[in-house]
C-alpha cells in the first residue's frame, strides 16, 4: 500500500539535527521535514507532535505542519524556531513562505509580512527596531552576517519621520549595526544628497542644533551658526568631521564681531573680525594664534602651544611647551601636568582616588616656577535603595599664587560633598573654599516618576538665600508630543534673588528649549543679569 512505502521512506531517511531525530522524517525541496506523529490524508501529508522543518540556517517547529506534496508547499501556524541566526516567531507558514514574522537577534527586532523558505532568505515589508533607529524597507536579503536592503527609509525619532535617511539599497552588518549605502537626509520638507553615508543602528546620532540665538546682559547677544556640519562621504551620520562656523557675537553691548571657523577632524581654523580681532589654528596637539589688539592684558598677542598627551592604564601625563607674548610678560614656559585615577569596589562600598599636579618653569625670563598639587578622593556605599557618598576636592598654589601666563594658573579652591539618597528622598551638603570666599549649600530633593522632582536649598555665602525648584517628569520616549517645565526662584530677606525657567516642547523627533534665566543677586563674583538661550535637539 502506498502509505506503507511512504512510511518506509520516513523511516529510511532520518537524519542528524533536531528534526532528525523524530520518529517519522520526509526530506523535502526546503530541507527536512518531520514530527513525532504523521497521518496521510488524501494529497497531504500531516505532521504533528513537535512538527519541524530543518535545513542549513532555518529550523521551524509547530504543533502540525502539513504538507502538500503534489505542490512541494507547506501549511501551518504558530510557529517558532531560527533562521539565519535570528530567533523567529511566525503566524502562519502558507505554500513556501511564513506570514507575520518576528525575528529577534540581541537589541534587534524586525517584523516582516513575508519571509520565504529558500535560501538566500528573502524577507518583504521590513520593519527593523535598534537602540538608535527604526528603519522600514521594502526588501530584505538575510544572511548570518548581514541583511542586503532595499527601497530603506531609516529614523531615529521615536514618532513620525521628520528627521529620515533615505537609501535606495543598503547594507546592514548584524555585528555591528552599520548601515551603509548612498543616502539622502531628510528634514522636515528639505532632502539633502550626502552620496554614501554610515549610520549605526545602535547608537544614536550626536545631532545638535547648529543654530545660535542667545544673549546675556553683558555678553550682549549672539546670532549665527556654529559647528555647522559638511559631510564627507562614508562619514557616520551625526559624526561628522567637517564643520564650519559664521557666528556674530557681542551684539548690542558694543562689542560687535565675527567668528569665522572651520573644523576638519584634529584641525581647526578660527578667524574673529571686530572686537578683539584675532586668527588662531589648532593641529592635533600643536596650537597658534595671533590678536593685535586683545581685550585685557592676559590675553596674548601672540601665542604657540604644543600640548601632546600620554596615557598609559590609570596614569595620564601632559607635557607642554608654550611662547606667549601679553602685555604683562613675554616668554617660554615648559611644564608638566599629571593625574592619576584609583578605583576600588567592594560589595556595596567604592573607592576612588585622583591625585594631579602640574609644575611648570620659565626659563630665560627670571620668573620663578609654578606648581599646582590638587585632588580627590569619593567614598561611596550603595545597597538597595539607600545611597551615600562622600567626595573631598582641593587645589593648592603651594609656589607662586599666580603664574606669569594665564594658560597654565590652576586655581585654587576646596570643596566637601556630603550625600544621601533613600528611594525618592535626597538630602546633600557643599561646602565650598571654607578658608575664602565660603559657600555653604544644603539642599533637599524629591523626585517621582509621577509628580516630578522637586528640590529646596538654602545657600550661604555672600548673602543668604533660599533657592526652590521644580522639573516635570521626563515625558516618555514613545510620547509624540509633550510640554516640558522647571521653574526655580532664589529669595531672601529682601525679596527675590534669582529667577529662572525653562521650557521645553517635545514633538516627535526633536526637543524645543528656551531657557531664561535673571540672577538679581549673586553670590561673590557672581554675574547678574538676564540671559536668554534658544536650542534644538534630537530626542
Amino acid at each position: 500500500m502506498r502509505w506503507l512505502l511512504v512510511l518506509g521512506i520516513f523511516l529510511s531517511l532520518a537524519l542528524a539535527g533536531p528534526c532528525g531525530g523524530r520518529p517519522y522524517t520526509l526530506e523535502t525541496e526546503e530541507g527536512l521535514l518531520g514530527g513525532q506523529e504523521m497521518s496521510y490524508d488524501g494529497e497531504v501529508l500531516v505532521f504533528e507532535g513537535q512538527a519541524c522543518l530543518e535545513r542549513e540556517g532555518l529550523y521551524l517547529e509547530a504543533s502540525t505542519i502539513r504538507y502538500l506534496e503534489a505542490e512541494g508547499t507547506f501549511q501551518g501556524e504558530e510557529l517558532q524556531g531560527e533562521i539565519e541566526g535570528w530567533r523567529l516567531r511566525a503566524k502562519a507558514l502558507e505554500g513556501k513562505e511564513l506570514k507575520g514574522v518576528v525575528l529577534e537577534r540581541g537589541r534587534l527586532r524586525v517584523e516582516a509580512e513575508r519571509v520565504g523558505l529558500e535560501a538566500p532568505t528573502q524577507a518583504l515589508g521590513v520593519l527593523l527596531t535598534a537602540p538608535a533607529y527604526r528603519v522600514r524597507a521594502e526588501e530584505a536579503t538575510l544572511t548570518r552576517e548581514e541583511a542586503k536592503l532595499k527601497g530603506l527609509l531609516a529614523t531615529p525619532c521615536p514618532c513620525g519621520e521628520d528627521l529620515r535617511l533615505r537609501m535606495e539599497e543598503a547594507t546592514f552588518l548584524v555585528a555591528t549595526g552599520e548601515l551603509k549605502g548612498e543616502a539622502t537626509l531628510g528634514l522636515w520638507g528639505l532632502e539633502v544628497p550626502l552620496g554614501e553615508a554610515t549610520a549605526n543602528a545602535n547608537r544614536r546620532p550626536e545631532l545638535s542644533s547648529p543654530l545660535v540665538l542667545g544673549g546675556t546682559d553683558s555678553g550682549g547677544w549672539s546670532v549665527g551658526l556654529q559647528d555647522f556640519p559638511l559631510p564627507r562621504p562614508g562619514e557616520e551620520i551625526g559624526r561628522w568631521g567637517r564643520r564650519i562656523t559664521l557666528l556674530a557675537t557681542g551684539l548690542g553691548v558694543g562689542q560687535e564681531a565675527l567668528r569665522l571657523g572651520f573644523r576638519e577632524d584634529e584641525m581647526r581654523v578660527a578667524l574673529q573680525l571686530g572686537y578683539a580681532p584675532g586668527a588662531s589654528a589648532w593641529a592635533g596637539d600643536l596650537f597658534l594664534g595671533f590678536s593685535p589688539d586683545p581685550p585685557d592684558a592676559d590675553t596674548p598677542r601672540l601665542e604657540a602651544r604644543y600640548t601632546p598627551s600620554l596615557r598609559l592604564e590609570n596614569l595620564t601625563l601632559k607635557p607642554f611647551l608654550r611662547y606667549a607674548e601679553t602685555a604683562r610678560s613675554q616668554g617660554p614656559s615648559l611644564g608638566l601636568e599629571g593625574s592619576y585615577r584609583y578605583a576600588h569596589q567592594e560589595g556595596p562600598f567604592a573607592l576612588s582616588l585622583k591625585p594631579e599636579a602640574l609644575f611648570a618653569l620659565y626659563p630665560f625670563t627670571g620668573y620663578g616656577p609654578y606648581l599646582a598639587l590638587a585632588g580627590g578622593v569619593e567614598l561611596a556605599y550603595r545597597e538597595g535603595d539607600l545611597a551615600l557618598r562622600a567626595a573631598y576636592g582641593g587645589r593648592l598654589e603651594p609656589l607662586t599664587p599666580t603664574p606669569p601666563f594665564t594658560w597654565e594658573n590652576r586655581d585654587e579652591f576646596q570643596r566637601l560633598q556630603l550625600e544621601g539618597v533613600l528611594g525618592p528622598w535626597g538630602l546633600g551638603y557643599t561646602l565650598e573654599n571654607p578658608l575664602g570666599q565660603r559657600l555653604d549649600r544644603l539642599e533637599g530633593r524629591y523626585q517621582d516618576s509621577t509628580l516630578g522632582a522637586f528640590r529646596l536649598a538654602y545657600v550661604r555665602g555672600s548673602l543668604e538665600e533660599v533657592r526652590l525648584a521644580y522639573a516635570m517628569p521626563q515625558p516618555e520616549r514613545a510620547c509624540c508630543q509633550a510640554l516640558w517645565l522647571a521653574p526655580e526662584v532664589g529669595l531672601n530677606r529682601e525679596g527675590l534673588t534669582r529667577m529662572g525657567l525653562t521650557l521645553r516642547y517635545y514633538d516627535g523627533c526633536f526637543a524645543y528649549e528656551v531657557r531664561w534665566q535673571n540672577t538679581l543677586k549673586g553670590q561673590y563674583s557672581e554675574a547678574t543679569g538676564q540671559s536668554l538661550s534658544f536650542g534644538l535637539a534630537l530626542r
